[in-house]
């Protein structure tokens, strides 16, 4: 592992700061591409149902496919670069990892428990939107929020060893 570490530095470095980068254009793209979306959908000339499947979408968006991805990589590329490096301590977003992932994994449940509320509304004419619930909402929520606490609990017990293995060196 050092040699593959030592060998490629230039490249594992240049490919931190790459992921650091595109997570931080996701963030604030995101938030540049989000409220230039909600000022230019014109919701109020909507009706109901159409406005909020386009609100839920702008935010589904935003939330999971901007901020969360770009958070996630920030986090990834410090993880890396706390690794690669010989001293130091972890950067900020790297230290509040474990608080961010839990804050996605609950704000994960409530989105898809607001999702439900509003998608009743929208499928209510649908034969069995039991169905449709499970496969849109109960699933993936389910995994995101396991997945997300189990990387959170991994971190929390990960950063510790990489200290300690540094001070050891």
């Amino acid at each position: 592992m050092d040699e593959f570490i030592k060998k490629d530095r230039r490249v594992l470095k240049f490919l931190c700061l790459a992921v650091q980068f595109f997570g931080w254009a996701l963030v604030f793209g995101g938030a540049v591409w989000f409220i230039g979306f909600v000022s230019r959908a014109g919701v109020a000339s909507l009706e109901a149902v159409a406005a909020i499947k386009c609100i839920l979408y702008a935010v589904s968006a935003f939330v999971f496919d901007f901020f969360f991805v770009g958070l996630a990589s920030v986090i990834l590329a410090q993880l890396a670069r706390y690794f690669l490096q010989g001293e130091g301590k972890p950067g900020l977003m790297l230290r509040c990892a474990e608080g961010i992932l839990y804050v996605f994994a609950c704000s994960g449940i409530f989105w898809a428990l607001f999702r439900y509320r509003c998608l009743s509304i929208v499928v209510a004419h649908e034969p069995d939107p039991q169905l449709l619930y499970a496969q849109a909402l109960l699933l993936p929520t389910i995994a995101k929020f396991v997945l997300l606490i189990g990387l959170a609990q991994i971190l929390k017990r990960i950063l510790p060893i990489i200290e300690e293995s540094k001070t050891l060196v």
